[in-house]
């Protein structure tokens, strides 16, 4: 256990990183009471660190795997390799506030360990498995010509969106779960099974939102079993989108807005009286599928060069219509087909 006066600088950097390195959760995340939301802080933190690791710092396979295993061995605990891999991130001429994260690996380790036994356990499992599942993937993409697709078919993009997102539903339910009794709690076992959707539901989004950027950079999230059966490249969507782009693009919007569907039926198995983890899960939902919207919207996409974002305005307004029914179920689902 950390020392009160680490565990406050490690809790005061956390604090203050977070809306440097995701606008929107940061909103979000005030959703929740105090204790919930320290606990939902520091998981998010080192999935985005491991994100980092996947998407900001370049390498050969063998060079991602070292890492990854490196972060690992921090996550059981290592102290040393913890500190070994936030230098050698400190060290990358990038100033990204990903990397920055990473950069203050031990800080944000030293906030989990000030959690209790049972959030530190729940919080661990849920970031091991999404970083070895984007050591796998990040690993194999080294070894791929630049610009190849990321994931093959639709049974490796299904396992991508568990890896990196639908994992992290089923860890921020069991935090959840923990504030409930567990011998009168009914719709348990329906919650853990629906909870990867909502991870899934917004990953599928963020590919949508994330596809003219990555394009760009050379990434590309949509299956090559999809492009191969257009005839299409994945440069292709950007230097000639034609009809064959764009039912790429609608395919995965549709996979988008039918995972986005089944967020009601989770928030139905969230007792009402617990308005505040509603609110926390409805509104990303929200936003996702009005962004969805402004995508279709536009003309330019995917061959536009930035990422769709919504207004203040639309961040929200979204969050003042979530208040007024967060607490219904017939109102949620209202919300959420209206978007």
């Amino acid at each position: 256990m950390a020392s009160r006066s680490a565990s406050g600088e490690a809790h005061e950097f956390c604090r203050r990183v977070l809306p440097r390195v995701s606008r929107t959760f940061a909103i979000n995340i005030e959703s929740l009471d105090g204790r919930l939301r320290d606990a939902v802080r520091a998981a998010y933190l080192l999935c985005r660190a491991a994100d980092a690791l996947e998407d900001s710092w370049p390498g050969t396979s063998p060079e991602v795997i070292g890492r990854f295993e490196r972060f690992l061995q921090a996550l059981a605990g290592d102290r040393a390799a913890a500190a070994a891999l936030a230098a050698d991130a400190a060290r990358m001429p990038e100033a990204r506030d990903d990397l920055e994260l990473l950069a203050h690996l031990p800080l944000v380790l030293a906030d989990l360990e000030a959690r209790p036994a049972a959030e530190q356990d729940i919080v661990r499992e849920g970031v091991r498995t999404l970083a070895s599942g984007m050591s796998r993937y990040a690993a194999r993409a080294a070894e791929r010509p630049a610009g190849a697709c990321y994931v093959d078919d639709d049974a490796e993009l299904s396992d991508y969106c568990w890896v990196v997102a639908g994992c992290v539903g089923v860890m921020l339910t069991r935090l959840f779960e923990l504030r409930l009794p567990a011998a009168r709690d009914p719709a348990r076992e329906r919650r853990r099974e629906l909870a990867p959707v909502v991870g899934e539901a917004l990953q599928l989004t963020n590919i949508v939102l994330d596809l003219p950027t990555d394009l760009r950079r050379g990434r590309c999230y949509l299956p090559a079993s999809w492009l191969a059966g257009a005839g299409l490249e994945p440069g292709d969507l950007v230097a000639r989108p034609g009809p064959g782009a764009r039912a790429i693009v609608t395919r995965l919007e549709e996979r988008a807005h039918a995972a986005l569907d089944r967020v009601a039926d989770y928030l139905d198995t969230i007792p009402s009286r617990h308005l505040r983890y509603r609110l926390f899960c409805l509104l990303p939902a929200l936003w996702a599928r009005a962004s969805l919207r402004r995508v279709k919207a536009d003309p330019r996409y995917p061959a536009g060069s930035r990422r769709a974002k919504l207004t203040r305005f639309a961040i929200w307004s979204g969050a003042a219509r979530s208040l007024l029914v967060a607490h219904s179920r017939r109102g949620v689902r209202r919300l959420l087909a209206s978007g």
